[in-house]
């Protein structure tokens, strides 16, 4: 008989939230290090340092420089000491000979270690708000925890009225991507939503989306409303306001059945999905992402795809991912989205809709992939592994990280949320 030692799943998901924190713990160890060398070496070189004590020369001025006096000014030597304040003289006394000045010293104030801050490129505390305890909690369709850094999610349901009467029982496909096109054209304003659907009383917090293969009524149950929201026809919207870590361009890329979409910064920028918004709700067939990806002539699709809002250069970009075998063959993998670029430090705000038409079953993911950056890649495809798109430390739940699912790299930057 042979005796298997294993970990416990909890003990896994803490050594992995160990290790997350251990490393950058130890960026900013490093960081910080280096300015407090670089301080000592300014303190040293700059203020112990003894200057070299300069020659002063005082002039006196013409009678004109200054106020009308009675008597004038006899010459007369003098030794004049700087002071902090400068005053100025009807008069400068001087002499005709050069003579030694006293200059008195001039204290230079240097910076408090403690005013640098934290930047550092980790979302640790950008000045905006956003405190070192960004928190782990969300998850699948969120949590009720409103602590931490998280978008604050709401769930809308085609099916009823804010006063829950009854619009349709059913909506055709047409029907339902023509809400969600139109509350995406409108510039994403709630009112066009909560002003003819019923939107669920509770709130949900979530720091990503990455959300595996499950029944559909997953959704209403979690928002406290699966007795009154039928699990068709419905869609979550999670808004707020994140600090960029660092500068430079990024492009999201994901999936959901049926449809994801984001707005950063004003401006609709990735969906992808089995109904595309930036083709008027358009259901894509497998041939449709092949495409956009430049594998399949299709030049009447072609040209609808770049007059679109959102797919102008083609063809598209595709990842695939060993684990996400079903949607290889069905959605030709993830679609890359287009860049957006990012100031370090700056506030963007943020809405991810994610939305579910037939009422079977739904899953949605987000990841996001910096421009030019190096990641590991999938063995069996070749495509990078990239972060998830999140706003705290928080890594998927077990229950939602199951199934198919794309591989992601748990050590990527966070983009923590502001009020």
């Amino acid at each position: 008989m042979s005796l298997h030692i294993g970990m416990t799943d909890e003990a896994n998901a803490e050594l992995r939230k160990g290790k997350i924190r251990n490393y950058l713990t130890a960026i900013s160890t490093a960081a910080l290090t280096t300015i407090l060398g670089g301080l000592l070496l300014y303190t040293v070189v700059i203020v112990v340092a003894s200057p070299e004590v300069p020659e002063v020369v005082a002039y006196v001025t013409s009678d004109q420089d200054g106020p009308p006096q009675d008597n004038p000014v006899t010459p007369e030597r003098v030794t004049t000491r700087p002071s902090a304040s400068v005053q100025n003289h009807a008069s400068v006394i001087t002499s005709s000979n050069m003579s030694d000045v006293a200059i008195q010293s001039v204290d230079i104030e240097t910076p408090d270690v403690s005013d640098l801050g934290q930047s550092l490129d980790l979302g640790v505390d950008f000045g905006t708000g956003v405190g070192e305890d960004l928190g782990m909690d969300g998850g699948g369709f969120g949590t009720d925890t409103t602590g931490g850094s998280s978008l604050q999610g709401t769930l809308y349901d085609f099916k009823q009225s804010p006063t829950r009467k009854q619009l349709k029982q059913d909506l055709s496909y047409a029907e339902h991507t023509d809400i969600v096109y139109r509350f995406m054209r409108s510039g994403w304003k709630e009112s066009v939503l909560s002003s003819k659907y019923y939107k669920a009383p509770k709130k949900l917090y979530n720091s990503h989306i990455f959300i595996s293969h499950r029944s559909a009524d997953d959704a209403p149950r979690a928002y406290g409303c699966a007795d009154t929201v039928k699990p068709k026809h419905w869609a979550a919207i999670y808004r707020g306001k994140i600090v960029a870590p660092k500068s430079g361009k990024f492009r999201f890329v994901g999936m959901a059945d049926d449809i994801i979409a984001v707005r950063f910064n004003g401006e609709d920028v990735y969906e992808n999905g089995y109904f595309f918004m930036s083709l008027k709700g358009r259901y894509m067939n497998p041939d449709d992402y092949k495409a956009l990806a430049g594998e399949v002539d299709n030049p009447a699709f072609l040209r609808e795809a770049r007059r679109s809002y959102l797919w102008k250069k083609l063809p598209a970009k595709f990842y695939k991912y060993s684990t996400m075998a079903s949607y290889n063959a069905r959605s030709n993998g993830m679609i890359v989205g287009p860049e957006f670029s990012v100031t370090a430090n700056e506030v963007y705000p943020i809405e991810i809709l994610v939305s579910e038409v037939p009422g079977e079953a739904f899953s949605a993911f987000l990841l996001i992939e910096e421009v030019g950056a190096k990641y590991e890649k999938d063995p069996a495809t070749g495509d990078p592994i990239l972060p998830l798109f999140r706003t705290n430390y928080a890594t998927p739940p077990k229950e939602f990280d199951t199934g198919t699912r794309p591989p992601y790299d748990p050590m990527g930057l966070v983009w923590p949320c502001v009020k």
